[in-house]
């Protein structure tokens, strides 16, 4: 990103030679290189009355809008200077650390200034914190009818807040008269919400165009979908409440609040969506990792693209109502996939919510009930993609089925995100350094106090690491970048399905229902890592990385007191797994599946997978987190991470596990 600033009277004289400033950033980054042709001007600070502290500048209107704007910065001088590009240029060359731009200036009047001040470390976005889109396409045009927030790259420590810009911005939403001046246009009116009154997250709520949401629109995807395209029902506005916000690395999500019409709201609409929007391109740690870890990135957009395309499958949602399995209906999807340069492609999704007003939660681990539901819900998912209920659904002709070509083109040819074809080849070859020289020393004490005394903990790392190929193989035998031959010949083409890949607790929501076998429905999210593979593969997930210890086996006092209990959760996804395919036509009974789909392979399937996962866990999770028995207690209140590393029981007991299942392989080998 470069521009340049003529400076036709740099000094304020007619006498003195022109100068251009110029500056240049990588696209995301957060500093570039700047530099000056001809003579750099030697121009004061503004308010030079203003000693320490902020200083904003912005021009000489009156707007309500801007007054509000200058309140939420709450400088500590201002001053008033002509010019949208004046102003940017003040920023950057430090004789402010705040800019404020009114309502009517153009792309073409900042664009130049945001290239310098953002090649100075600064930022340029609307006053809400939302980038300046240039798309001609947007609603609105060009003009920057959101206001222009600017600051400079040292704008933290100056503030006597200490605010950064995207502090400042989160202040502009929490301004209700500005929200109302300049949003209500486009979210309507949503007073009654719950989050009506609090701080809006109006920079997630956004087109991929730039534009706030509008209310209509909104409302049109969510009725058409329901009731078809001739309804009368109209949503009157919506509220993006901030507590509601996620702030993701690779992308942002938010819920609506909705208000309908007095039709709609009696008619049961829903109320509330979720939006999740995925625009790489805006994203430093995006912008970085796809210098620093190109092929990590390349395979980050892909998962983008693979969970939008997954939702958006009509046929896909409609077979999993009818197997039992819920997943966000998909209100509206707008995919923008871009192969030839893969970071600004951008995917934005209007789904279903799975909302605490509707008794939906998340839980920090599951409990034995919560596991056996949530294996359920897989086994179901599982069941359905199977190639025999593929040829139930086709008159044995699995290769006309509409349903698997449908998923097929939506995801990844091989699920799951630590697969070896998604990871690098050294976790295969420094287990046994890593283990060694890292967790061992980290972990010994509580080996020795928590691990049964037959657990050989000091070897585990070499041995794993021997295995470490073999098992990769056997737990993905489906190719990612090309068929590996196991699709369709072999022993796991008859296994082969569509495999959640990241089933993690924080990716399943559960509701209490006494008509449920286990007393919960379930509620499955997230499908970035979603492709074709082995059910045990998510089976094995769910036992090392979401349960609670108490399903595992444990006591109150982290002792294990049932040893079956791992054993007994395989159990139950199998048993539902052969209920499964019994029931969508794949066996003509519970007793066929179970003779042709075995325990005992399921046993072998799991078994593989759990060590393959101790490889990413103890190759690569466990050293970025520096997992250590205090780490695990410090992350123990996280709702987003696995088990293993924020449990000591669970890290405890995946260690005994994957020794148990190192013995029993070497074993049967000799």
């Amino acid at each position: 990103v470069a521009g340049a600033i003529g400076l036709p009277f740099p000094g304020g004289t007619l006498s003195e030679p022109t100068s251009v400033v110029w500056g240049i950033a990588a696209p995301g980054a957060t500093s570039g290189v700047t530099g000056i042709v001809g003579e750099a001007p030697k121009r004061p600070r503004l308010s030079p009355e203003t000693k320490g502290g902020v200083v904003c500048i912005t021009g000489d209107s009156k707007n309500a809008s801007l007054t509000a704007a200058k309140r939420a910065v709450d400088a500590a001088g201002n001053a008033m200077i002509g010019g949208a590009g004046n102003k940017i240029l003040a920023v950057a060359e430090g004789r402010a650390e705040v800019a404020l731009m009114h309502f009517g200036t153009s792309l073409w009047d900042t664009c130049a200034p945001e290239a310098v001040l953002r090649a100075a470390g600064g930022k340029v976005t609307d006053l809400f914190g939302a980038p300046l889109v240039h798309d001609p396409s947007r609603p609105g045009g060009l003009i920057n009818d959101l206001g222009v927030l600017a600051t400079g790259h040292d704008i933290a420590s100056i503030d006597a807040k200490g605010r950064d810009h995207a502090a400042m911005a989160a202040a502009m939403r929490s301004d209700e008269g500005l929200r109302e001046a300049l949003l209500k246009r486009f979210t309507g009116e949503a007073s009654n919400t719950p989050g009506a009154n609090e701080a809006q997250a109006t920079d997630i709520a956004r087109s991929l165009e730039g534009a706030p949401l509008e209310a209509s629109w909104v409302g049109e995807r969510i009725a058409e979908t329901l009731c078809g395209g001739q309804n009368d029902f109209k949503l009157t506005g919506y509220a993006a409440p901030e507590t509601s916000a996620i702030r993701g690395l690779m992308s942002d999500a938010c819920r609506l609040e909705l208000v309908w019409d007095g039709e709609g709201s009696a008619a049961g609409m829903p109320s509330t969506v979720f939006y999740k929007k995925v625009n790489l391109g805006d994203l430093e740690y995006a912008r970085t990792k796809s210098v620093t870890q190109p092929m990590k990135i390349a395979r980050d957009v892909k998962s983008a693209g693979v969970e939008a395309a997954f939702l958006a499958c009509e046929p896909v949602a409609s077979a999993l109502a009818a197997a039992g399995v819920k997943v966000p209906r998909c209100f509206n999807a707008d995919l923008r996939p871009r192969e030839d340069d893969p970071i600004e492609s951008s995917f934005a999704l209007l789904l279903e919510d799975f909302a605490p007003q509707q008794g939906w939660r998340s839980e920090r681990l599951l409990s034995p009930s919560q596991a056996r539901a949530s294996l359920t819900a897989l086994a179901r998912l599982h069941a359905t993609f199977m190639p025999a209920a593929a040829a139930a659904r086709t008159d044995g002709k699995p290769n006309e089925d509409v349903l698997l070509a449908g998923v097929t083109a939506a995801i990844w040819p091989s699920g799951a995100y630590w697969q070896p074809d998604m990871q690098p080849a050294s976790q295969m070859t420094e287990l046994a350094q890593i283990w060694r020289n890292i967790h061992l020393p980290n972990f010994e004490k509580a080996f020795a106090a928590e691990l049964p005394k037959d657990v050989e903990y000091a070897s585990l790392g070499d041995r794993l690491q021997e295995v470490a190929v073999s098992v990769g193989g056997e737990s993905h035998p489906f190719g990612l970048d090309a068929p590996s031959g196991g699709e369709s010949d072999g022993w796991a083409a008859r296994w082969r399905t569509v495999i959640h890949g990241d089933a993690k607790s924080a990716n399943i929501f559960l509701r209490e229902n006494p008509d449920e076998k286990d007393g919960w429905e379930v509620g499955l999210i997230d499908f970035q890592w979603m492709g074709f593979g082995l059910g045990a593969v998510d089976a094995a997930h769910v036992l090392c990385a979401s349960c609670d210890p108490e399903a595992l086996g444990y006591d109150e006092t982290g002792k294990i007191v049932d040893e079956r209990a791992g054993s007994a959760l395989l159990d139950h996804y199998y048993s539902e797994l052969i209920t499964a395919l019994a029931t969508n036509g794949a066996a003509a009974s519970v007793e066929e599946a179970a003779a042709t789909w075995t325990r005992e392979e399921v046993q072998k399937q799991y078994e593989a997978a759990v060590l393959d996962m101790c490889r990413v866990v103890f190759g690569y999770q466990w050293v970025r987190v520096k997992a250590s028995p205090e780490t695990l207690a410090a992350n123990f209140n996280s709702m987003n991470r696995n088990s293993y590393n924020k449990s000591l029981p669970n890290a405890m007991w995946l260690v005994g596990e994957c020794d148990a299942l190192l013995k029993k392989r070497a074993g049967a080998q000799t």
